[in-house]
């Protein structure tokens, strides 16, 4: 019986350098990566494929990343989907439309790949031991 089938994970990012990097690095520890370049795209995207994590820039074109994790959670189909929303920037307002987003995480721009990987081990269900 195969152990499980990879967990699946949208990166919404309109920078394509930082999606291929933490791409690759989710791919290489065994990860389903789907991506989307903006906030309407990644809406779609989320809607559709269901991934169980959802990681997005807070500045997007179309669709912020706060806007994103809101509209997302207030559909109960996807209330537990998970979402880390990476920002370049802090302080009180930034912190406030997190609050307001319901999104799970915040990560602060610049990040290493092991930052996203904690945050994912994290939020893994442990198996049943038998």
């Amino acid at each position: 019986m195969p152990e499980s089938l990879p967990q699946p994970i949208l990166i919404v990012d309109s920078d394509e350098q930082s999606v291929d990097h933490i791409s690759s690095g989710l791919k290489a520890n065994g990860y389903l990566v789907i991506t989307a370049p903006d906030g309407y795209d990644g809406y779609v995207r989320a809607k559709k494929e269901a991934p169980n994590v959802i990681i997005a820039n807070d500045l997007l074109p179309y669709v912020s990343g706060f806007k994103l994790s809101k509209l997302i959670k207030c559909d109960d189909r996807h209330a537990d989907t998970k979402i880390i929303i990476m920002s370049n920037t802090t302080g009180s307002a930034i912190d406030k439309m997190f609050k307001q987003s319901n999104a799970d995480k915040m990560l602060e721009k610049p990040f290493q790949l092991k930052d996203i990987m904690e945050i994912l081990e994290e939020n893994k269900k442990p198996n049943d031991a038998s």
